[in-house]
């Protein structure tokens, strides 16, 4: 089955319940390996999770200031796990690399302010050279602005349809989409929509990335 939006370059919602409970989460799992196949396939030259809760399982070189991501980006290092909830200065780094960058954005709604975040989500996807591509994770999609929801036609909802996922469908105009997601839907698996029509469902991704 063709998995276009792996690599064509849009911006993806990633949203799905806590993770409280063993049969549900799986967002920052699944974005994890998202930016790892990335860069590790050669879709994007670099890839940054922006980890403000400091997850163990981030693939790629942890750090935590700006001086480290420039050390190592010098050091060679492209994938980058970095702890923090600022990433306004590390996506102005990517930016004047000019490198094709994939970015996972857990607890997305907390950005909503951030210059760059915006840059990001309206016109880093657009550039001919050195675009810049955004995972958005969020619990809760009905807090990101109207605006970030639209730059961002593919949606995915990561495990069991909750009350909360219900909501998610329902705030997105995706109503005739659940019925088509709860039939399939497992632990961990992902469902995807593109346009409010629903895709597919995935398997979960593989357990190492968690």
């Amino acid at each position: 089955m063709n998995r276009y939006y792996l690599t064509d370059g849009g911006h993806v919602l990633i949203a799905g319940s806590t993770g409280a409970k063993k049969e549900y989460g799986g967002k920052t799992t699944t974005a994890n390996w998202w930016v790892d196949q990335s860069v590790s396939k050669g879709w994007h030259t670099a890839g940054v999770f922006i980890n403000p809760k400091g997850h163990s399982s981030i693939r790629g070189q942890t750090v935590s200031s700006l001086s480290g991501l420039a050390q190592s980006w010098k050091a060679g290092y492209r994938q980058f796990d970095v702890q923090t909830d600022t990433p306004g200065p590390y996506i102005e780094f990517m930016r004047e690399m000019g490198v094709s960058c994939i970015w996972a954005l857990d607890e997305a709604q907390s950005y909503s302010d951030s210059d760059m975040v915006n840059w990001v989500l309206s016109q880093g996807g657009n550039l001919d050279s050195g675009s810049q591509r955004a995972l958005t994770l969020t619990q809760r999609p009905w807090n990101l602005s109207e605006e970030w929801r639209a730059n961002m036609p593919v949606k995915c909802w990561v495990g069991p349809v909750t009350p909360e996922g219900r909501r998610f469908f329902q705030s997105e105009s995706m109503s005739p989409a659940i019925e088509a997601v709860e039939s399939d839907m497992q632990p961990y698996h992902w469902a995807v929509t593109d346009g409010g029509e629903y895709q597919h469902t995935n398997p979960p991704v593989p357990e190492k990335y968690a």
